[in-house]
């Protein structure tokens, strides 16, 4: 059994759970944004916009996550969150069955690498900008908790799409 297992566990049933927030949902209100609120602030991005991004962002934290292991003391850079979304304009308009299948392949990627971990390679520090340090094992992590958030994200656009005219 892999020092990993719960690690992988976590990010599977997270990204299960984000899946399945998406299940059902017609094709039409996987690309369309959230209503402004009340106060005029804009809706926010569109299903598949959340779902585009996953990919990039598991892939990121993946590519940070080697570079502590293999440098301890490596400094985390931030994921461009803006860059993200100037460079992938079109994102809204992405086929929902491509942008799925970029997220298993990536998400893959990122369980297999984890599943290869040793302990000693989990607790490998780097610096972080805010925090001061972040292991191997919290960037992982932080992939699952990315991952819950866009699962709350989703169903709180459910629910707007449903109550807008």
């Amino acid at each position: 059994m892999s020092c990993a297992f719960h690690l992988v566990d976590d990010l599977r049933n997270a990204r299960s759970e984000l899946l399945a927030a998406c299940q059902d949902v017609p094709e039409a209100d996987l690309h369309r944004r959230p209503p402004s609120t009340s106060s005029g602030q804009a809706g926010g991005w569109a299903i598949i916009e959340l779902l585009a991004h996953l990919p990039d962002v598991d892939r990121y934290y993946l590519s940070q996550a080697q570079a502590i292991r293999d440098a301890p003391g490596h400094a985390f850079v931030s994921f461009d969150e803006e860059a993200w979304q100037r460079d992938n304009a079109d994102a809204i308009e992405r086929d929902a069955r491509a942008v799925k299948l970029a997220m298993a392949a990536a998400h893959e990627e990122v369980v297999r690498w984890t599943r290869s971990l040793m302990p000693e390679e989990l607790d490998r520090a780097g610096g972080h900008p805010k925090r001061g340090s972040i292991t191997v094992r919290e960037l992982i992590q932080r992939i699952a908790n990315h991952d819950r958030t866009h699962t709350e994200q989703v169903r709180s656009i459910r629910r707007a799409l449903t109550m807008s005219p």
